[in-house]
């Protein structure tokens, strides 16, 4: 009797067991790998799921010398990531470089080798050094910037490679140049150029076809400034045919960067007159509608009170 009883426990164990690593196993989202150009592919996230999935988009860039990853995702997606690069190419990941801090972007930077070059903007190594860690809007309670990864003998995966405007990696067909050109979603937001490529990446500075999230509280963004930057983007980067986006599923096209600067600015400008005519953020919200060449942009009502909130406010 007693071991019967012994054998059902076991087999209901057994059972209970595989029932939580298939619910693990379903509830942690694939990466899906996509060509962007010769040598350049995009981890996304796959399209018929909903919310922030794997994170942030992944740039994987083959070069002459090795591999280099532009985001990492969120925390714990850096097995997945090197699983993708080793279907790519059998080079060495060499350096990583960071769009901007934020825990979507960076979240698995410190699950690859110390030995790396990190690069990022001289704004986001600040975040990331940050020492208030703990405000739970980032993963699992920790900070949307990210800096809890970074603390103690982790402070050895922080940017070794900022600067403050533009700079440049490797020459060639392997070039790599890196531009700052304002605040925005946060205030150290670099767009990455793989001139060979004639591919631009991002960051959040254009996420997806919708309006922004600005982090104006943890990371110094601003919608006032948003649409300026943007602008700046569009001018002083040249010979773009691909766009991959902090978190679209698919790439993008130049024009459809040079849309969205036109679609934000638009917003941005009639908020601006209608505070200064005194009109209401509630009055603003409930009137505005997007101009019929940027309906492809979607209008979440929220995001909108919010970043007309913020313009309102100077932000």
């Amino acid at each position: 009797m007693k071991r019967i009883l012994c054998l059902t426990l076991l087999v209901a164990l057994g059972v209970f067991t595989t029932l939580v690593s298939n619910n693990a196993q379903a509830d942690r989202f694939p990466i899906r790998a996509l060509e962007v150009a010769q040598n350049l592919h995009v981890l996304s996230s796959d399209p018929n799921q909903q919310g922030m999935r794997t994170g942030g988009n992944t740039g994987v860039f083959v070069t002459t010398n090795g591999i280099v990853l532009v985001d990492t995702k969120i925390k714990g997606y850096g097995p997945d990531i090197l699983a993708e690069v080793r279907r790519i190419s059998d080079k060495p990941i060499t350096t990583i470089i960071n769009t901007h801090t934020h825990w979507d972007h960076s979240g698995s930077n410190t699950e690859f080798p110390d030995t790396l070059n990190f690069v990022a903007h001289d704004n986001t190594l600040k975040h990331m050094s940050g020492q208030n860690c703990n405000d739970g809007t980032g993963f699992q309670g920790g900070s949307i910037t990210n800096c809890e990864s970074f603390q103690g003998e982790n402070k050895k995966y922080l940017p070794s490679t900022t600067f403050a405007t533009q700079h440049t990696l490797f020459s060639g067909r392997d070039q790599i140049d890196l531009y700052y050109f304002g605040r925005g979603h946060t205030d150290g937001d670099i767009f990455v150029v793989y001139k060979e490529a004639r591919t631009v990446q991002t960051g959040d500075m254009f996420a997806r076809k919708g309006l922004p999230y600005i982090d104006s509280a943890s990371s110094n963004g601003s919608a006032s400034e948003f649409g300026e930057t943007l602008r700046k983007a569009v001018a002083g980067i040249s010979d773009i045919d691909n766009v991959i986006t902090g978190h679209a599923d698919d790439p993008h096209t130049w024009n459809d960067l040079a849309n969205y600067s036109g679609f934000y600015n638009d917003l941005a400008t009639k908020a601006k007159v209608a505070n200064s005519g005194g009109q209401s953020v509630d009055d603003f919200v409930s009137e505005y509608r997007a101009p019929t060449q940027y309906n492809d942009f979607a209008v979440d009502e929220g995001r909108l009170r919010t970043v007309v909130q913020l313009i309102y406010n100077g932000q």
